[in-house]
């Protein structure tokens, strides 16, 4: 048998979903994750029902449109932020 193992990025990227009966994944404003700040905004996730995976060993993160690309973030529950541009 061959079972997937998440990483844990993958781990603190779902864990801010939460099952709503109209709209399906939605996140929960309660919980940490990974989030995009952009502009320091919040930028919500994109959780899809079957999730998008890439190749092997690699994990694609969808988030909602941002305003400014220049001035992003992704953090990382509370604890790391990592800017995303030089």
């Amino acid at each position: 048998m061959q079972y997937r193992v998440m990483s844990k990025l993958e781990d603190k990227f779902l864990n801010a979903r939460k099952v709503d009966k109209e709209y399906g994944y939605i996140v929960d404003d309660k919980k940490s994750g990974v989030f995009l700040k952009s502009t320091g905004e919040k930028v919500d996730p994109v959780f899809s029902k079957g999730e998008v995976e890439g190749a092997e060993d690699e994990y694609i993160m969808i988030f909602a449109p941002v305003k400014d690309r220049q001035d992003s973030i992704l953090e990382v529950r509370d604890d790391i932020k990592i800017p995303l541009t030089k």
